[in-house]
């Protein structure tokens, strides 16, 4: 068991709390722990607009150099078809035309080679059947297969010639070459060109073969040569 003193003294510190507490409670009490945060409140009324801020030009910097030039851009999507624009005024009367002659409609010729034999080379070649479909169109006539001009003027000239398997050609007007070609082929060709002359009264235009002189003779060959006037002098 506890001492007996011991017992007293506590039994006299009871006693003395006891009567602390019974002088004290008459006045404040002990602060309590604070509670928790109430909501927000309303937003208040507007106030007052504030005075205008100093205008500060004078920290304003000096202007800058320009800089460099960018890269080009990508082209624009091609926009909407515009409104037509109004008519234009009528523009000057041109100059009066020159009279019809129906001599340039009559100078032309077209014809085909049907001949057995083989041209000589250097000489004009033959041709020797009309082949134009107009019967009221007056074909000029092929003097030993020459064409002989007797209106002057510009005259455009055309030949088809087949071959097997090579030929060399050339357009002589008079006695001068005016163009020259050469083909050939693994087998059946058919060779063409034209050419555009400017003839006078009595010049001669005509087509011949050179040294290959291969052309084919058999029925269904095509030979053809043509003229006509282009424009008068």
């Amino acid at each position: 068991m506890a001492p007996c003193w011991r017992i007293a003294v506590t039994a006299l510190l009871v006693l003395i709390s006891v009567g602390l507490c019974r002088s004290q409670c008459d006045g404040p009490g002990i602060p309590g722990i604070p509670g928790t945060h109430g909501p927000n409140g309303r937003d208040g009324a507007t106030g007052e607009p504030g005075e205008p801020g100093e205008v500060f030009a004078a920290l304003q910097g000096l202007k800058g150099d320009p800089g460099p030039r960018g890269p080009v851009g990508r082209s624009g999507l091609k926009g909407d078809r515009g409104v037509d624009g109004s008519a234009g005024s009528a523009g000057r009367r041109g100059q009066k035309g020159r009279p019809f002659s129906s001599a340039i409609q009559r100078v032309v010729f077209s014809l085909k080679r049907e001949m057995s034999t083989l041209p000589e080379n250097d000489q004009p070649m033959d041709f020797n059947r009309p082949i134009l479909p107009d019967p009221d169109l007056q074909e000029e006539i092929l003097t030993n297969g020459s064409f002989v001009c007797k209106i002057p003027g510009v005259y455009f000239f055309s030949f088809h010639i087949s071959a097997k398997p090579r030929v060399c050609l050339k357009l002589v007007k008079n006695s001068a070459e005016q163009m020259s070609l050469c083909d050939n082929g693994d087998g059946f060709l058919v060779t063409s060109s034209s050419a555009v002359l400017p003839l006078l009264a009595g010049d001669s235009v005509s087509l011949q073969t050179t040294k290959y002189n291969s052309i084919v003779t058999t029925t269904g060959a095509s030979h053809i040569f043509n003229g006509f006037l282009i424009s008068k002098d």
